[in-house]
């Protein structure tokens, strides 16, 4: 099967092929580079050759027809990088190189630079997911100036590790599960400490209207930060399975749910305390502790912490209703499992979060995720997603 490569070295282009493992008469290939997976080989100075994944979906297959069915499913993504697939000494510079646009990027020791790139352009935003060892970025007036993305916004997720910087004359530290943003029309220098994971999600700033972010950390023990973290983490798990009309809804759920934290932190800024309410957190906890109980929602939890209907209904208003939020709650966990227990049953692992029945449960999940947990199974099981695990995690 030849796939189309494209390369840009300075006022040189062109385009080559290469032929992979499992066609007829294609030679053999270096060997852990299989089908449908990223590919970064360095060309001299280690420029990045970037595969041109649509090919993917309409090469010739050696294998049943519902195989070549079901990936043509999958979605992949539009640019991939990582350090793992560049010969050793090229490394740092193949990183700085693919960053340059956004940021001047420099190791924080002398240990040889490791990081990786998965990028899904989506239309209104981009989403990537990102790993780094222990840099220092910077993003000045001279980078703003050259690059060419000063009217977009960047969000990150934390994962993993902690992060310190200053956002103009701001300084911020963040931890493990917080969200910061930035305007990447303003200077900013950010350090990794330790091994970092991030997923990222690049916008234009006129989405967000004249609201300042710059600097902006959501703390990820508060209640929006959460629902948003758990948002994200989804839409990444489920991306890749996700057709067109579902990608736009998760698209514009992502921006109506970094809207409301925003508008919910001015809140907070002027010292309401609606959302760092004491009780409404012990609900919240209490919730996480019990969804696997079938008979948790709003009766049970007004008993426990005496408080009134209305009482309860104001603390959930703006996350769309107590039951609402239970829901949400026993989905994602479901969402979860499926991908994380592959040997365990459909049917158990509905029970285990209090689903009463598989048709009021299937309902919900359709709508919530756009397709069938057995549809979810399905794919997260597929060779062609095994594949590019394996390869990513090597």
């Amino acid at each position: 099967m030849a796939l189309r490569f494209t390369c840009a070295r300075r006022f040189v282009s062109f385009n080559t092929t290469i032929r992979l493992r499992g066609v007829k008469n294609a030679p053999s290939v270096t060997p852990g580079i299989y089908t449908a997976i990223p590919i970064l080989v360095a060309w001299h100075d280690a420029m990045a050759i970037t595969l041109d994944w649509h090919a993917l979906c309409h090469a010739p297959r050696l294998r049943s027809r519902e195989a070549r069915m079901h990936e043509a499913r999958q979605r992949f993504p539009d640019a991939v990088f990582a350090t793992s697939l560049v010969e050793p000494g090229m490394r740092a510079t193949a990183y700085r190189r693919w960053l340059r646009p956004i940021a001047m990027v420099e190791a924080c020791n002398d240990a040889p630079v490791s990081a990786s790139i998965i990028t899904y352009r989506l239309g209104q935003i981009t989403l990537a997911q990102s790993t780094s060892s222990p840099v220092h970025y910077l993003r000045d007036e001279d980078t703003i100036e050259k690059g060419r993305f000063g009217e977009c916004l960047l969000l990150r997720l934390l994962i993993k590790g902690s992060v310190h910087g200053w956002f103009g004359d701001a300084k911020v530290d963040i931890k493990e599960g917080d969200i910061y943003l930035s305007d990447l029309a303003q200077t900013s220098e950010v350090w990794l400490e330790g091994d970092c994971a991030h997923i990222n999600v690049m916008m234009r700033r006129a989405d967000l209207g004249d609201i300042t972010v710059h600097g902006r950390v959501l703390h990820g023990e508060w209640l929006p930060c959460r629902m948003l973290r758990e948002h994200l983490l989804n839409f990444i798990d489920i991306l890749r399975h996700c057709d067109a009309d579902n990608v736009k809804e998760m698209t514009k759920a992502t921006m109506e749910l970094l809207r409301f934290c925003l508008r919910t932190d001015d809140v907070n800024n002027k010292d309401t305390g609606y959302f760092l309410d004491e009780a409404r957190e012990r609900i919240v906890t209490y919730i996480d502790e019990h969804l696997s109980e079938s008979d948790l929602g709003a009766l049970r939890l007004q008993r426990e912490f005496a408080v009134s209907r209305s009482q309860l209904y104001r603390h959930f208003a703006e996350l769309g209703g107590v039951q609402h939020y239970i829901r949400n709650k026993r989905l994602q966990a479901v969402l979860r499992d499926l991908c994380n227990e592959p040997h365990r049953s459909i049917t158990d692992i509905i029970e285990r979060y209090g689903f009463t029945t598989e048709r009021q449960f299937q309902r919900a999940f359709r709508a919530r995720f756009g397709m069938t947990a057995s549809q979810v199974r399905a794919d997260w099981k597929s060779k062609a997603m095994s594949d590019i695990c394996e390869v990513i995690e090597n």
